[in-house]
């Protein structure tokens, strides 16, 4: 089932009992869907509610229920219990897994959680189902206009999309009070209440303000989204029109190629849709830095150069009897970077991966780009130790090195801190304001961070015998 194929059970507004209108949510969802679905229940009232509710009105529906535990304290594991008992219970199968040295943000729970279901959903051969209401729409669309993100990502829960959503046309509340009629059991998320996590703070703070200052404003999200969720649907259509092909045999898995043709020549703004919706077929969600990096990549590049995106999915330009062709590669899962394909080996570039936001740079310059956004790398004579700040380092000739935009979660080795210590924290302590972290420069080594302009550094080896002689640069910020 696609979300845009849901079509609106019912206006809960027009006084239709809300135990229909979530009958007939249910009805609509797996009538939608030629599989049978996967409930993922969290514990907490809305995913409870539709345990509950698919249980009574469609039990021959269910392949399983998928319960998660975060690990990441009591009430996560109270309320993959109570999930494990009411499944039991209500006679449904339950799967229930414990996370396993994940890191405490929303961010790698998510990722946990989504691997999770869709190893259970792949078992089944069945969908996943959610129970997003219309609140949590809203509180998507917002997080993702803050992230900056295209059109496209502004569909949020509407997207076409396998996954089986009823209760995305329901208000929170209307579920809730359902939920409270019919005594359904559930746990408290403690998360809910905190102001730790940016979704909560959106939803405690951000959305009652701006619905206080502008009435009607969460209906205005709805409303940009389901418009957004047509606009995805137009460049699907559009995208599925162009002669897109298989990689040739050696390609890794899912690799596709689509001819030049169709997108040199296209403005910026339409390079910045159609990506997106190209890079959705080999399963890559580009973010919005990736986005303008292939715009550029797009209307600059020639063949042999080769473009890497987040995940260690890369866009290729390859030379070939019928013209050039841009190839889309996935990442590897296991995070090294996408085996060589030999029919379309990039040509020698230089030895400077094009890391997100920074285009491929033909062999034969320097060892780091001369510019990244408003960055410049500016090749330099040693400096005096005494003058030798966080705004020069060297960089051992030949490395391959990386620039590319902080990422939360890095770490970098430095004296101070020789088991590793999150960049994050030394941005902080630098005074660099939140607003310029997203784009500010790290340059790695191989997988390391070697070097924060301006904040901190990784020691460098001494030069010996037999070590190879280093490269001095210079960072400057471009102003004006």
């Amino acid at each position: 089932m696609t979300s845009h194929d849901v079509r609106k059970p019912c206006d809960t507004e027009e006084h239709i009992p809300v135990a229909d209108a979530l009958r007939a949510a249910v009805d609509v969802a797996v009538s939608n869907t030629t599989r049978r679905i996967v409930l993922a229940v969290s514990g907490g009232r809305d995913s409870m509610a539709l345990l509950h509710a698919v249980a009574r009105w469609s039990p021959v529906s269910v392949a399983a229920v998928a319960t998660f535990d975060h690990g990441s304290g009591v009430a996560a594991t109270e309320a993959a219990a109570l999930v494990a008992a009411e499944s039991r219970r209500l006679g449904l199968t339950v799967i229930r897994e414990r996370a396993r040295s994940i890191e405490p943000t929303e961010d790698a729970w998510r990722t946990a959680r989504w691997s999770f279901l869709k190893r259970v959903a792949r078992g089944y051969n069945a969908s996943v189902a959610t129970a997003h209401t219309r609140d949590d729409q809203v509180e998507t669309i917002v997080l993702r206009l803050l992230r900056g993100t295209g059109a496209r990502g502004l569909a949020a829960l509407a997207a076409p999309s396998a996954i089986v959503r009823p209760w995305l046309p329901i208000a929170r509340s209307e579920v809730a009070g359902w939920a409270r009629a019919e005594s359904v059991p559930f746990v408290e998320d403690p998360t809910n209440h905190t102001r730790r996590y940016f979704r909560s703070r959106v939803r405690l703070d951000l959305l009652p303000a701006l619905e206080l200052v502008h009435p009607g404003f969460s209906s205005e999200m709805l409303a940009l989204g389901n418009r957004a969720a047509e606009l995805r649907r137009d460049i699907d259509m559009l995208v599925g029109r162009f002669e897109i092909l298989p990689a040739p045999d050696g390609s890794p898995p899912g690799s596709l190629r689509v001819p030049a043709r169709h997108l040199i020549g296209i403005g910026d703004a339409g390079l910045a849709v159609l990506w997106p919706a190209l890079l959705a077929r080999c399963g890559v969600a580009l973010n919005q830095r990736g986005t303008v990096s292939l715009v550029q990549f797009t209307n600059h590049s020639r063949a042999g150069m080769r473009l890497e995106l987040a995940g260690k999915a890369c866009v290729m330009r390859v030379r070939t009897d019928r013209g050039d062709v841009f190839e889309m590669r996935a990442g590897d899962d296991r995070g090294s970077d996408p085996p060589e394909n030999p029919w379309s080996r990039p040509r020698a570039t230089s030895n400077v991966r094009a890391a997100e936001g920074v285009q491929a740079i033909p062999a034969g310059q320097a060892e780091l780009p001369k510019r990244f956004g408003v960055w410049r790398f500016v090749p330099c004579n040693p400096p005096d130790p005494a003058l030798r700040t966080d705004w020069y380092a060297a960089v051992p000739q030949g490395a391959t090195c990386e620039v590319r935009a902080w990422r939360d979660g890095d770490r970098i080795i430095t004296q101070g801190a020789p088991a590793g210590r999150r960049v994050a924290r030394y941005l902080s302590e630098s005074r660099v304001p939140p607003v310029d972290r997203p784009v500010w420069p790290v340059v790695l080594i191989g997988e390391d961070i070697v070097w924060v302009p301006g904040v901190c550094r990784r020691p460098a080896a001494p030069n010996r015998p037999g070590r190879p002689a280093v490269s001095w640069y210079r960072c400057e910020r471009e102003h004006g």
